[in-house]
């Protein structure tokens, strides 16, 4: 039986999805305060006043803090090994032999807060390491990649 992964995301991550939801859910709540004012039924403008509201509170205080604590990592010889997710926990390994090859990429929230992502690309698609370190994913790439080489039939 493989053992679970052990390596986290860069605690910065958590920052990053608050942000992430604070702009979903306030789009969500400018819309339902904008429906909520042409409303004339009571029970009903108080649940679109009240429902995004609860949903961006659950969504910054509780969901962040799920994913972060459920990410996890390695890279082994043999394989990658990636368990995520925030109510569904997904586990997915990918073999060396399959790695066609890896990238690191920094989208504008990750540049802001000195984070970087590796992608993992094989033929039946891609896989994501998000919000390392930028020395971290520069490791991880570089390692996988040289694993990726010596696992060759």
């Amino acid at each position: 039986m493989t053992p679970e992964p052990t390596r986290r995301l860069a605690g910065n991550a958590r920052t990053i999805w608050r942000l992430e939801q604070i702009m979903g859910w306030g789009v969500a709540i400018a819309i339902a305060f904008g429906v909520a004012s042409r409303v004339d039924d009571g029970t009903l403008d108080l649940l679109l006043r009240v429902v995004p509201v609860l949903g961006l509170l659950v969504g910054v205080v509780v969901v962040p803090e799920l994913r972060w604590r459920r990410w996890r990592w390695d890279v082994r010889p043999h394989e990658i090994d990636i368990r995520h997710g925030t109510f569904t926990v997904r586990r997915t390994l990918i073999p060396m032999a399959r790695v066609q090859h890896v990238d690191t990429t920094r989208d504008i929230l990750e540049q802001t807060f000195t984070l970087a992502s590796v992608e993992v690309h094989t033929a039946a698609g891609s896989h994501e390491i998000p919000m390392l370190t930028l020395r971290d994913a520069d490791e991880v790439r570089d390692r996988i990649a040289a694993l990726a080489r010596t696992d060759e039939p």
